[in-house]
């Protein structure tokens, strides 16, 4: 069960739909809701290294507060109607840093897909991949189009017997329980007849079974035509899910991630959430 659910807010578009998740999520799982909100810092110099004035720096501070004020407002106006408890997280820095440091006493993060083109989200790219690389928790990544309020009653795994796709899988745990359907998704396998798939998962059916979850479907699909990330979304889609757990492959050189295709490409074509974990 969930019992404390993080989720970014701000005044991007994109923040109604994570937010509606969240509330949804908590009321499902009788679970506080920790909104978390980052600010960049109010910034000293301008360009060639020109002192900002006084009074220019006070603009600044009052539209940064008065937008603080306003993302306090929204978040506690909405909790407010579903009676669900809540905690507030007003901070300023880096919002990577701030977001993964400030949900690691939750049990999940709700962020947003990030848009860099039409900037529905208020999240770059490098910022949601780094928050899941280093926050110790899962990030539930919604499309910035969509929101995720209904019940998850079909989840598909990908899984490749690597360490991020089975840490992925419990963390999921509070989806699997109450799913109804679970697909397991191996992408690039040898193609088994439908009595020796379950071998292919080495172990993962009697994982699922020992959970009491739902009886799983394992399948497989190739890249080939269509690149890995792809291959899950079509798959997902052939199979009605509304959720995709799968676990985030990166390492960092000098904090410079580095992330798989497969990772890249389901951030930028989601279309259902995605659990997201590392």
């Amino acid at each position: 069960m969930f019992k404390r659910i993080a989720v970014h807010i701000d005044k991007d578009p994109a923040c109604a739909g994570r937010l509606a998740t969240a509330l949804a999520l908590a009321k499902t799982h009788e679970a506080q809701i920790v909104g978390i909100y980052v600010q960049d810092p109010p910034f000293n110099y301008g360009y060639d290294e020109v002192v900002v004035s006084a009074a220019v720096l006070e603009v600044q501070r009052t539209q940064m507060a008065e937008e603080r004020q306003k993302c306090t407002e929204y978040f506690c106006q909405r909790v407010a109607l579903t009676g669900q408890s809540k905690s507030w997280v007003a901070v300023q820095g880096a919002l990577e840093d701030e977001l993964a440091l400030h949900s690691r006493c939750s049990d999940i993060l709700i962020m947003s897909q990030a848009d860099p083109q039409t900037h529905r989200s208020s999240v770059q790219g490098y910022q949601l991949e780094s928050v899941i690389l280093t926050a110790g928790r899962p990030v539930l990544t919604i499309p910035f189009a969509t929101e995720l309020t209904q019940p998850v009653d079909k989840v598909l795994l990908c899984w490749d017997q690597g360490r991020e796709s089975a840490r992925a899988i419990a963390d999921a745990a509070p989806f699997l329980e109450l799913a109804k359907e679970i697909v397991v998704l191996t992408v690039d396998k040898r193609v088994v007849p439908e009595g020796e798939a379950r071998k292919t998962m080495s172990g993962l059916d009697d994982y699922l079974r020992a959970h009491g979850y739902a009886p799983a479907k394992a399948v497989s699909a190739s890249s080939k035509e269509s690149g890995i990330g792809n291959a899950i979304l079509n798959t997902a889609a052939d199979f009605g899910s509304n959720l995709i757990v799968m676990g985030l492959y990166g390492h960092s050189r000098a904090r410079e991630w580095v992330l798989g295709g497969a990772s890249r490409e389901m951030m930028s074509d989601m279309t259902i959430p995605v659990l997201f974990s590392h």
